[in-house]
This record gives C-alpha cells, sequence and structure tokens, in this order.
C-alpha cells in the first residue's frame, strides 16, 4: 500500500470529525478506524493479486508444455499447428485434447509465449494421423498417407502377372489376392507412416520358404529353376549334396524360395498348341538277332489346339480345366522291327565278316607315300557298323586322328578296328558277336568324307585285311 492510500485514510478521519472538545483526535475511535481501513485494504490487496495472477500450468502425457493465463492460448497453438502440419505432410495431422491444466500464478514475465508453446508440443507430442493401412489376413503390411497410394500399391503387386501374360495367345479374366486383403483407414502415429516404395518392396520381397521338388523326367537343373523363378546358382547352393549334371527322375531337390506376402491369383483363359504322343508297333524278323531292332517307319507327333482355363498362384500354375481340344493334325505310329534270331556266343567264330556296306574308296598298303594300315569303305553317315567277329572290346571312345573308335580284341594275337564313326554303342570291356552293330560311319578325326576305316592287327601289327575277310583266321 502506497502513501496516497493513507492520504485518503487521513481525510477520511477528518470528515469523520473524530475530535475530543479539546480539538484533539480521539485515540480509541481513530485506532479502531485505522485497524478497519488496514484489514480492508489488505484484503483487496489479495483480491487483487489473485485476479490478476491467476495461470495454469499446462502438461500433455506429464510432458511440460508452458504456463499460460487461459487455456484458449494453448488450444489455439495446437488447431494452428494441427492446419501446418497437415500442409507440410499431405495428410490430415489430429492432435488429441488431452491436455492437462494445473492451476497456479505467475506473473506476465513468467507466461510462455505461443512459439515456446508450438515448440514444446512438436517435442513432446507424438502427432495421430488420419493414414491408410494395408490389411492382409488381419496383419498390418504397410500405412500409407491416402487411399489411393495404398490401392497403388496394390495394384504394383499384381502388375508383373498382368504384364507377363501373351496377349496373343491368352486372356486374363480376373486377378484378385489369395488373401482376405483390405485398406483400412486408421488413426495412427505420424512416424507409423511410410513412403510408397518402402511398402511396395517389403511386401513383393517378403520372406523366403523352403520347399521340395520331384524330379521329373526330361527335366534337369535350369528348367527346375526357371520353374520356380531361380538361378542355376540358387539351386545349386541350396543343393550342396547334389551333381547338377547327374539327377534323375525321383530325385528330390531342395527349394529356398521367395515367398511373398501377398499372393497373386490370375484366371486365364489360354489357347495353346500340344503334341499329341504317337504309338509304337512291333514287328519281328527271324533275320535279325534278339537284341538287333530296326525302325521300319519312323512316328510322328500329332497336333491339337487347346483351349483352357488355368488359374495360376504368383505366376506359377496351380490349377487348370480343359474347356475344349480340337485335333489339327493325327500322330503316325513307329513301326519296330525286332529280331528274334537266337544271339550268337560271345567270342571269335574264327571268320571275319566285313563290317558295313560300302565303297572300298583306298585299300592297304602305300599311299601318298605313307602306310595305309587298313581300308576305307564309303558309306552314308549314319550306316551301321558291325563287328567282325566275336570278341571283347578293348578301346571305344575318341582316338586322335582316328576320331571315335572301336577297337575288339577277337584272342589269338587278333584285333580289329573301326575308325571315324559319328557314334558307338558299346563299351570298353563288353562282349560282342559277330555280326552285331557297334557303331554308325562318320566323318570324325583326319577324314576327307564319310566312311569307315577298317584295321586287322595280328600281335599289334596291321595286317591286309582282304587276306583274312571271309577266311579262318584263326
Amino acid at each position: 500500500m502506497n502513501s496516497s492510500y493513507f492520504k485518503k485514510v487521513n481525510e477520511l478521519i477528518k470528515k469523520l470529525n473524530i475530535e475530543n472538545n479539546s480539538g484533539k483526535f480521539n485515540k480509541k475511535v481513530m485506532f479502531i478506524v485505522i485497524i478497519s481501513i488496514l484489514v480492508v485494504g489488505f484484503a483487496f490487496a489479495g483480491y487483487r493479486k489473485e485476479i490478476y495472477t491467476r495461470a495454469f500450468k499446462v502438461t500433455y502425457n506429464g510432458n511440460y508444455i508452458g504456463t499460460v493465463r487461459n487455456k484458449e492460448i494453448v488450444s489455439d497453438v495446437a488447431t494452428a499447428l494441427k492446419d501446418e502440419l497437415t500442409t507440410d505432410y499431405g495428410i490430415e495431422v489430429t492432435i488429441e485434447d488431452e491436455f492437462e491444466y494445473e492451476s497456479t500464478h505467475a506473473e506476465d514475465s513468467e507466461l510462455t509465449n505461443k512459439e515456446d508453446i508450438k515448440r514444446n508440443l512438436k517435442n513432446n507430442i507424438e502427432f495421430d494421423v488420419s493414414a491408410y493401412a494395408i490389411e492382409v489376413d488381419g496383419k498390418i503390411l504397410g500405412i500409407l498417407k491416402t487411399e489411393d497410394l495404398a490401392k497403388k500399391v496394390l495394384d504394383k503387386v499384381k502388375e508383373p502377372y498382368i504384364n507377363s501374360v501373351n496377349a496373343k495367345t491368352s486372356s486374363i479374366e480376373d486377378i484378385k489376392f489369395v488373401e482376405n486383403v483390405k485398406i483400412v483407414k486408421k488413426e495412427v502415429p505420424l512416424s507409423k507412416v511410410e513412403d510408397f516404395d518402402k511398402v511396395l518392396n517389403y511386401i513383393q520381397k517378403g520372406t523366403d520358404e523352403v520347399k521340395t521338388h520331384i524330379v521329373k523326367k526330361g527335366e534337369n537343373f535350369w528348367t527346375i529353376a526357371h520353374k520356380y523363378n531361380l538361378t542355376v546358382n540358387d539351386l545349386v547352393k541350396a543343393n550342396p549334396d547334389k551333381n547338377p549334371k547327374l539327377i534323375h527322375p525321383g530325385d528330390e531337390l531342395s527349394l529356398i524360395v521367395p515367398k511373398p506376402y501377398l499372393t497373386v491369383a490370375t484366371y486365364e483363359e489360354k489357347k495353346y498348341i500340344e503334341k499329341i504322343d504317337f504309338d509304337i508297333k512291333y514287328e519281328y524278323s527271324s533275320k535279325m538277332y534278339k537284341d538287333q531292332a530296326i525302325i521300319k517307319r519312323r512316328g510322328a507327333y500329332g497336333k491339337k489346339e487347346i483351349i483352357a482355363k488355368v488359374e495360376k498362384h504368383n505366376g506359377i500354375e496351380a490349377k487348370k480345366e480343359i474347356l475344349k481340344e480340337t485335333v489339327i493334325s493325327n500322330p503316325v505310329t513307329q513301326i519296330i522291327i525286332k529280331g528274334t534270331k537266337e544271339i550268337p556266343p560271345l567270342k571269335a567264330t574264327g571268320v571275319f565278316i566285313t563290317p558295313t556296306r560300302g565303297t572300298l574308296t583306298s585299300g592297304f598298303g602305300m599311299r601318298w607315300g605313307r602306310m595305309h594300315e587298313g581300308i576305307d569303305l564309303a558309306a552314308r553317315v549314319g550306316t551301321p557298323i558291325k563287328a567282325a567277329d566275336g570278341g571283347i572290346v578293348t578301346f571305344a571312345g575318341w582316338k586322335g586322328s582316328y576320331g571315335y573308335m572301336v577297337e575288339i580284341d577277337h584272342g589269338g594275337g587278333f584285333k580289329t578296328r573301326y575308325a571315324h564313326c559319328s557314334k558307338i554303342y558299346v563299351k570298353k570291356g563288353q562282349k560282342v558277336y559277330k555280326g552285331k552293330v557297334i557303331a554308325a560311319v562318320g566323318n570324325t578325326g583326319r577324314s576327307t568324307g564319310p566312311h569307315l576305316h577298317f584295321e586287322v592287327r595280328k600281335y599289334d601289327k596291321p595286317v591286309n585285311p582282304y587276306k583274312y575277310l571271309g577266311k579262318k583266321y584263326r
């Protein structure tokens, strides 16, 4: 209370004429008046302080936001910040009204300004936003800003399986996800919202899954890897105990394949051409040995056009229904003649036969200044070559200038050689009878044209074959 207040009190006393008969103040009355005035004055001062310093300490989830004179200040700052963030992020931001206000007193200098309130809100509040979650069987795989972005992610997941369809032979009737997929609007913390590429990559990459493949006839590492969208190297790594060149029908292969979180099912109507297998008919000849067979008429595959409804899961055929079949050409039955004649003993008879049909183009002896150690019989590539007599195969394979060659030991120091073959039908150590087809005429090694180079050797020295053909040699 200042001096003006006491001055007014003094004037009030004079007006009340609190004086005695001698012109002096009545001390008792004056004391009561002064005390009363002081009590009222102090009460008024306390009331004034209560009114003019009342404030609120504001917190949010236990975090201090600021001290304000009225609650509307915080509300206004929060609304302005919400609008600012909505514009910046392109997504509707919400701030839950969970502010706590504690009554307090503060001088003006102790109040928090709006900029500080805004900064404290940013630092201490997890802002909620209205975003769109991609849910697969109840599990959230990603949260995006808008519903359009979420739809675009799902369309991108489908896209490769649409583009892989050959428009000339197939048409997509439907495409959908096998799983229960939903786009759900949710209120989530702003930090949970992800960008488009991150969500798409996560869904497409998925996880790894171990599968087992049973090898079928005609399959190899390349065809199996291609079927499961793997590389051959991936398949080799998953099967360290397997030789890629030595797999057989029935073998089990491990597959570590990517398993996307979404399965895209495509339903196609597909038109394609399929082979029709030909039948095989056997005829029999007593002029041929039992282990001999020749093709009298080669079979030919037929063709048919098929229209089918095909269901694929992530590009792999899962189900097929044949709608229509139209035969384009019928197959031609293959006819094979099999021998019924008993196989002769697997040993030498002592008489050589001419090993193939052909024209003599070069005899035994000196030729072009060097020794020609056999005879040459010209014939078409593939013409059968027969064993000149029974014996044991001592060599079958590539032998330098001879090309592909077969050598047979007939005993008694006699051997025969069959060179420049295109194919070999026997192997080393095999016993053969006279007349057995052991190879086919070719043009391999040092050769001037398709022919059989035939040698007869006695104790490893070449002798003239014509001196022994059709004659007893032992």
